[in-house]
């Protein structure tokens, strides 16, 4: 009888916690304590389920940290790409709202997930490898950008730098602003990268 209780627990874990709850577990124990606390055993308890749970949905811990790369591109750098489209499409400085909107409203982008992916780096030359070249795609996304509202090319890449280690550093210290505060600067920082 009692194993058949441990069954019908196993099976449930199953069921009740989906792949996305595990990977929102890791990035979350990611961005609040490293990557060396993403870990099955860790990550079961604070599911409150078992181990076999995870195996339904991972091979192992390898697959889980693929998958939550996999995840960092598509939550971070697919709306920064899109964001970055948008506001150079047409060519008009006025559609760079659309960059910084997404920067300064943090509703489609997690910077606390891109800092601890760059923490991760740290450790990892695999991870140190991708997430440079995210930034420079970025960063080319960013030029290109700024060649469309008339700049040429050379200009455009360092105002592309300048913008985009201008949020990294950003969030690097941790700096915290109003919404309020953020609105009245984002007219100088406007003025400044596109003039």
């Amino acid at each position: 009888m009692e194993k058949d209780k441990k069954t019908n627990n196993s099976q449930r874990d199953l069921w009740r916690v989906s792949k996305d709850t595990w990977l929102n577990a890791a990035r979350d124990t990611l961005i609040a304590n490293g990557i060396d606390r993403v870990k099955i055993d860790l990550l079961a308890r604070k599911l409150k389920v078992t181990r076999g749970s995870f195996y339904w949905h991972f091979k192992n811990r390898a697959d889980l940290l693929s998958a939550l790369i996999e995840d960092w591109k598509e939550t971070n750098t697919k709306p920064m790409l899109e964001a970055i489209e948008l506001s150079g499409r047409r060519g008009n400085k006025e559609d760079f709202k659309y960059f910084s909107d997404l920067l300064t409203e943090e509703k489609h982008y997690f910077p606390k997930f891109d800092s601890a992916m760059r923490d991760w780096a740290r450790h990892d030359k695999k991870v140190a490898k991708l997430v440079k070249e995210m930034d420079n795609t970025r960063i080319a996304a960013l030029t290109e950008m700024f060649i469309q509202y008339g700049f040429e090319p050379n200009a455009a890449h360092i105002r592309a730098r300048i913008t985009y280690y201008h949020q990294v550093g950003y969030y690097t210290l941790d700096i915290h602003e109003t919404p309020a505060e953020r609105e009245k600067w984002s007219a100088y920082y406007d003025k400044v990268l596109l003039e």
